[in-house]
């Protein structure tokens, strides 16, 4: 059985309502972008290409090596407020680079350049479905539950339900 259009569209428009409320926001373009998606027995969400990196957001990224910065000069923001600029060559990218050593000259601390730490994900989108749909089943009442099976494709259900043979 599958739920009806006007449901299932019902619960998308709250899970993206829901979305937009847990999404990390920068400037809101991207929860805004946000869209529901339904149609007959499925709900979602819809990513629209505007707002792609939204997908990162709520799902994350591993961590790796940022080649495609190779001949670019980058600026990068000090603790103090103030830009230096750094180029990232073929050589330097992904190489391990020394930041601290003990007294007797050992390496204590090293990092690897130009390495993206990645985005832990937020799965802002399933927790928004999950709440939605949730939120459907508490609110629903037995007319509503009656009426959805009325519209759905379990006719010979429904008739003996209401004592039709």
């Amino acid at each position: 059985m599958n739920m009806p259009k006007e449901v299932t569209k019902k619960i998308s428009q709250r899970a993206v309502e829901i979305a937009r409320s847990l999404a990390p926001k920068k400037t809101g373009a991207g929860a805004a972008g946000l869209r529901p998606a339904s149609q007959e027995g499925e709900i979602g969400i819809e990513i629209p290409d505007d707002v792609f990196y939204m997908i990162y957001q709520d799902q994350g990224t591993k961590p790796r090596i940022q080649r495609e910065l190779a001949g670019k000069t980058i600026p990068i923001r000090n603790a103090n407020g103030t830009i230096s600029f750094r180029r990232a060559t073929e050589d330097n990218i992904g190489r391990r680079r020394i930041t601290a050593r003990n007294e007797k000259g050992q390496i204590v601390k090293s990092k690897i350049t130009w390495r993206h730490p990645g985005i832990q994900g937020k799965h802002f989108i399933d927790r928004a479905l999950r709440e939605a749909t949730s939120e459907w089943v508490l609110s629903a009442n037995s007319y509503d539950i009656i009426r959805m099976l009325d519209q759905s494709d379990v006719d010979y259900l429904m008739n003996l339900l209401k004592g039709r043979d």
